[in-house]
């Protein structure tokens, strides 16, 4: 094995290249996996924060249906805003009167903003709220029904 002035192997440099070009290549992977994806990848890395309301969605045929934990709040102190491409929700908890033993449920706000993966009709979007759940139906601006054609 052949080392230069530095004492580094001709194996050493060829392991160092390999690894430079291990560390591009996954940079490309993230960057192409971003663009595809949008804020999904964001999504699945984020960590937990306190004030970052659990969020479940879910792709009906003809709807997206947001389902969002709002524990402690009141309906009228729900900020709701949909575009056609996002959904914002900030809501304010407030805690109960008394001297708490123990206090692991926060009281402060509740915030939740994604990029939802279909556009939608904000004008037409209806919210429920029931038991800290916040329902949300966002209408897809685009519905794909494939039609089935007879074959001559």
């Amino acid at each position: 094995m052949r080392s230069d002035s530095s004492g580094t192997s001709d194996l050493e440099r060829m392991i160092g290249k390999a690894a430079v070009e291990a560390a591009r290549m996954s940079s490309q992977a993230s960057q192409a996996a971003k663009k595809i994806l949008g804020d999904v990848t964001g999504e699945i890395s984020e960590t937990k924060s306190l004030d970052r309301a659990p969020l479940d969605l879910i792709d009906a045929d003809v709807e997206l249906i947001a389902l969002v934990s709002l524990p402690g709040a009141s309906k009228d102190m729900i900020d709701l805003r949909v575009t056609e491409d996002s959904l914002y929700v900030d809501a304010k908890a407030s805690p109960r009167e008394g001297r708490y033993l123990r206090q692991e449920i926060n009281s402060i706000s509740l915030k939740r903003e994604i990029k939802l993966p279909a556009e939608v009709k904000p004008e037409q979007v209806r919210a429920m709220f029931k038991d800290g759940i916040l329902e949300v139906h966002l209408p897809k601006l685009v519905v794909v029904n494939a039609q089935k054609v007879q074959v001559d």
